[in-house]
């Protein structure tokens, strides 16, 4: 039971919608009507429903009628287009225009009569060649090839063939034929034939000046230069080219003044075999480097390195970073700030003196040829030198180079750059 009613009086039944009618309260609420919302809503009537559908039918009608016409518009171009296209292209005709009524044309020969008989073209005799002189080669190739003998001499006196006479002239007329010997005819073939051959090849050197020669020759001899394969001297106590030594920077390097530099080798080295240590761990490589450098790296030379237990030993290996570009990189310094600062602090001082001339100086007066009067304002010394002072401290700055600065410390890489035999001193051990 609810503790919030109390309980029913003996004699009453439990139903209270019994007893509700006589509650004046739920009298009252009964007898008020339910207000209709639908009351003042519109309502679509049947005429005004018919003449919508007619403007949406008249509105589809159009649409279907101006589809119409624009297909029958598409289909009459084609068809147009197909017939100017049947039709066929203009024939030109070709007027030749009649000659003039002076000319005489009766001793002039039909252009028909030409046409059906030609004229023979005229043609004119070349002159005899001179006759080939037989060769030694030429005999052998047209004899028998079982037959290398020479041929047997001829009975008259026969003269020095072509490239004799070119041997035995060569020092005296720079590869021109002497007259000795010979028919008259050959001889002058030859030397004609010669002084062509030079003109052509004094040409050749001087438009090209050699050089092509030379590539060319040179190419040539690179690429039938053949490399023979050979295994290594010694891999036990071999240091191969391409190794890397790792170690650590021992001295600061500033690259204003060209100097020495020294790092510890912080990982052992071995042969290329790996069987042989070669380089323990605390080897001293030493190095020198060079100043002004044109960007954010050092190039540093390796070119000695001891070891703990007494070698010496000498190599070239340039620096390089961790994936193997040339330089040690390090922090750059342009000093842009200094080099534009003063000269800046400079020309201000410049700057004042020249306006405190122009305002508080004696003015000059000039007076032109045309009688104008020309005020000109005090110029200063100090300001002139002062502007040159400035020009030459910019340009002195100018030409400072750069500084690259490498700490204590850091972790470098040596590149080897050429094979070191260890065989001398790895044996004594």
């Amino acid at each position: 039971m609810n503790q919030n009613l109390p309980p029913n009086p003996p004699g009453q039944s439990g139903n209270y919608s019994d007893n509700q009618g006589s509650n004046p309260y739920y009298s009252a609420q009964q007898s008020q009507d339910q207000p209709d919302l639908d009351a003042g809503a519109p309502q679509l009537k049947s005429v005004d429903s018919q003449r919508v559908n007619r403007k949406a039918l008249m509105f589809l009608a159009g649409i279907v009628a101006l589809l119409v016409l624009m297909t029958i518009i598409v289909i009459k171009n084609a068809s147009s287009d197909k017939e100017e296209a049947v039709e066929k292209p203009r024939e030109e005709k070709v007027v030749i225009p009649e000659l003039p009524k002076g000319t005489n044309t009766a001793g002039s020969p039909d252009f028909a009569e030409l046409q059906q008989e030609p004229q023979p073209v005229p043609i004119q005799e070349l002159p005899p060649l001179p006759p080939e002189e037989p060769t030694r080669a030429a005999q052998n190739r047209t004899g028998p090839r079982d037959d290398y003998r020479d041929p047997p001499a001829p009975a008259g006196p026969q003269g020095p063939t072509l490239a004799e006479r070119r041997m035995g002239a060569g020092g005296e007329g720079g590869g021109r034929i002497s007259g000795a010997g010979g028919p008259p005819g050959q001889d002058q073939n030859a030397q004609v034939l010669d002084a062509m051959l030079d003109n052509l090849r004094s040409a050749q050197q001087q438009a090209n000046g050699g050089a092509p020669q030379a590539a060319a020759g040179q190419a040539r001899d690179t690429a039938t230069k053949v490399s023979i394969a050979q295994y290594l001297r010694n891999p036990d106590t071999l240091l191969v080219r391409g190794t890397y030594i790792r170690c650590v920077l021992e001295t600061r390097i500033v690259t204003d003044y060209p100097g020495y530099t020294s790092c510890i080798v912080t990982e052992p080295v071995y042969s290329i075999n790996g069987r042989k240590l070669l380089l323990p761990k605390g080897s001293k490589a030493l190095g020198r480097y060079q100043g002004e450098p044109t960007g954010p790296r050092v190039a540093v030379i390796w070119d000695r390195i001891t070891t703990p237990n007494g070698l010496d030993v000498t190599l070239e290996g340039p620096g390089v970073d961790n994936l193997g570009g040339s330089g040690h990189p390090g922090d750059y310094n342009g000093h842009w700030f200094s080099k534009l600062s003063s000269a800046l602090m400079i020309s201000l001082i410049s700057d004042v003196f020249k306006y405190y001339a122009a305002t508080e100086g004696p003015a000059t007066d000039s007076v032109t040829t045309g009688g104008n009067i020309v005020t000109q304002p005090f110029e200063s010394n100090t300001a002139k030198t002062t502007e040159r002072l400035a020009n030459q401290v910019l340009s002195k700055s100018l030409a400072r180079p750069a500084t690259v600065t490498i700490n204590q410390g850091t972790v470098l890489n040596i590149y080897v750059a050429g094979d070191v035999d260890f065989s001398g001193v790895v044996a004594r051990r």
